[in-house]
């Protein structure tokens, strides 16, 4: 009777760490050549990753969500927000982590706040494995979504204002930022990056048309995600 090598329970465990070695150090920090192609009036997508929710903004409040002021003053995504739609685009684990330009326009509002009481995870255990499997969570409402650290920008458009904002999965932002305020942002060029992934809202002026869906996958400076017509 032959006995099995020593090392044979072994490879599977080295096998892992060094897939989660190569995962940590060098493919979150690939940096995929992007050609936008936006038209008049078009919004790109952020950033890769999966769709969580499409919601309308009113009176400064989002579709179905009781939390008040969610989009208003400096612990939340900018410097106000008026009517349109509010989209989330999940980055996870597996995705480019490049935060891009959604629009074309002047960079009028930069800022970075903390969490107050830390950060917490965005997605319980299940959602971040459905986010793999191809089904999304809502993470609107989530207490990550509503407290974590974010980066966010604002920038002016012939439709009105568009602010970008990216919010820390639950380890930190560890986000940096390639834009100050009075820069002339183009849409698809990079905007920052999210060294843990997390979550990009995407606030759109009324003008806008959203183009995606809940579960679509989506591609950073490529993804027509919606559109403004005069």
């Amino acid at each position: 009777m032959r006995s099995r090598p020593l090392l044979s329970p072994v490879l599977p465990l080295v096998a892992a760490g060094v897939a989660a070695w190569y995962l940590r150090r060098v493919y979150r920090f690939r940096d995929p050549v992007r050609l936008p192609q936006a038209g008049p009036g078009d919004a790109l997508s952020p950033a890769d990753g999966t769709v969580s929710f499409v919601r309308r903004v009113q009176a400064g409040q989002v579709e179905q969500v009781r939390v008040p002021d969610l989009l208003n003053g400096p612990d939340a995504s900018g410097p106000g927000a008026g009517d349109g739609w509010l989209i989330g685009v999940f980055v996870g684990p597996l995705d480019v982590h490049y935060a891009y330009q959604p629009v074309s326009g002047a960079v009028t509002h930069v800022a970075r706040r903390d969490a107050a009481a830390g950060n917490v995870p965005l997605a319980g255990a299940g959602a971040a494995l459905g986010f793999l499997a191809g089904r999304a969570a809502d993470l609107l409402v989530t207490r990550g979504a509503l407290e974590n650290a974010r980066l966010s920008s604002v920038t002016a458009t012939p439709f009105g204002d568009v602010t970008l904002t990216l919010v820390a999965p639950g380890r930190g932002l560890r986000g940096v930022s390639y834009q100050r305020e009075g820069d002339e942002g183009r849409a698809g060029f990079k905007a920052a990056f999210m060294q843990e992934g997390g979550l990009a809202l995407l606030h759109l002026p009324a003008a806008f048309t959203p183009s995606v869906g809940v579960g679509d996958r989506v591609t950073g400076a490529q993804t027509v995600v919606a559109s403004a017509r005069n």
